[in-house]
This record gives structure tokens, sequence and C-alpha cells, in this order.
């Protein structure tokens, strides 16, 4: 079987399986903050890009991201916009309320109710698991920043990324070390991954898809190992500003030869 192969049955598998429990705090989060702040969808708007109907498109992935079911809901309310507008965005708000309700309760019933993950020393594994299922859920960009980012944390974190995905990592300390991992993983599997140097780096952040961003505490490299870890997502304000502020950082870095 191809390594192409064997990624997309991969993929495939977490697909069906539904979202994890940190991946389910990003849908919630952002769910809420698009009911929360929901334009005027009293009315149909014309034609073209609007408001409204960037918050459908909005609501939209991330029900489809929650489970198949609820997406042919909403793909079947979507359909009718033309004809019954208020009644398709009241289905559609429904489906969200109860796509909120629903991972509420999964995730209190899993243990996993408050926001985002702590992990007690010596929950190396469990960290381990809620991050790499974050990093294997991107589409299309994985941005890592974090400035004792080494070659082990590469081989936890980034080894399985395809050629489909672009993988930046911005560390400080061991940036080396991880350019020579880089270098082997891109002669086998023709990967499309940088690495940059900085001192300006003060967050310890995970960027999904240029959206999805977590904060954890401590260094990836041996979070949960001795001392105490956390995996908290933030806001899409916060994730905008974040992501702002490193994209500058990156752009005024220089790459490791």
């Amino acid at each position: 079987m191809s390594e192409h192969l064997k990624r997309a049955l991969e993929k495939q598998s977490r697909e069906l399986a539904g979202p994890s429990p940190v991946e389910q705090h990003i849908i919630l989060l952002k769910l809420s903050e698009l009911m929360d702040n929901a334009p005027d969808l009293s009315y149909k708007p014309n034609a073209g890009a609007s408001p409204q109907r960037q918050w459908i498109a909005e609501i939209g992935a991330l029900i489809s991201k929650a489970g198949s079911s609820r997406k042919i809901s909403f793909e079947r309310s979507k359909s009718i916009l033309g004809q019954y507008w208020n009644f398709s965005i009241e289905q559609i708000q429904g489906l969200a309320l109860d796509v909120i309700e629903e991972i509420k309760l999964e995730l209190e019933l899993s243990g996993r109710a408050d926001v985002g993950s702590a992990y007690a020393p010596g929950e190396i594994y469990r960290f381990f698991a809620d991050l790499k299922s974050i990093v294997s859920g991107a589409q299309t960009e994985i941005f890592l920043i974090d400035p004792y980012f080494d070659g082990e944390a590469f081989n936890n974190y980034l080894a399985e990324v395809g050629s489909d995905i672009k993988a930046r990592v911005f560390a400080n300390k061991h940036t080396q070390e991880v350019k020579t991992y880089i270098d082997k993983h891109q002669a086998q599997y023709n990967s499309n991954i940088e690495v940059k140097k900085s001192k300006k780096l003060h967050d310890r952040l995970i960027i999904i898809d240029r959206a999805d961003c977590w904060i954890t505490g401590g260094s990836v490299n041996h979070a949960g190992n001795k001392s105490p870890a956390y995996l908290i997502p933030v806001g899409s304000e916060i994730a905008k500003d974040k992501l702002e502020i490193y994209e500058d950082i990156w752009d005024a870095s220089q790459e490791i030869a």
C-alpha cells in the first residue's frame, strides 16, 4: 500500500469516527460564537456575498465537522433557502443549537466538559493523543510555535504529515536538530515543511488551517511528563490576532540552512 493511500485511509477513518474531545471544544466554541454574533437573519439578502450567507457557510462547515447525519440535515435546509428563507433559517439555527447541546453532553459524559484539557503530571500519553488529534485534523496547514520544539517532538507530532499539508515550525533552541529531521522527511515523502528560528517567541501555540488555535502550557516536548500541562482553545478573534502577530515575526525571520 502506498504511503499516500495509507494516509488517505487514515484520514477517512478519523472522519468516520467523528471529532475527538479536543476537536469538539473548537466546534463548540466557534458555534457558540456564531450563534451569539449572528447577523440580521430576518430577511433574505440579495444575491451574492453577504454577512448572512457567510454566516450560513460557517455554520454549515462546523455542523459538518460534528457528524455526517447533521450535515445531511443542514444541506436539506440550505437547499430551500431561496424559496423558504425564514423557515430554512429556523431549521439551521435549530440544528446548530442541537449540535451545541449534543457536544456539551458528550463532553460531560466523557469527563471533558471543562473548556480545554488539563493534564496531571504523568499523563503523557493523554496529552500526546489529544495534541496528535489536533494536528492530524488539519486540512491545509499546521503552524506550530514552540521555542523548545525538538526532533523528538517532530517525530511525535509531524512525522505523519502528508505532502498535501503545509507545516511550519517556529522554534528557537533546537532548530538545527529539527531541520535535520525535516530534510530527511522531505527526501522520503516530498513533504512541505519549513522551520524558522526566533528569540521573539513568547507563546506556545498550535494553529490549524489558519483558523483553529490552541495554547499549550509548557513545551510540547515533555508536556505531562513531570509537571501539569494544558491545551486550551482560543476564540476566533484572539486566534486571528495571534496568527497576525506570528506571521509578521515569521516573515522577518530567516529559514534554517
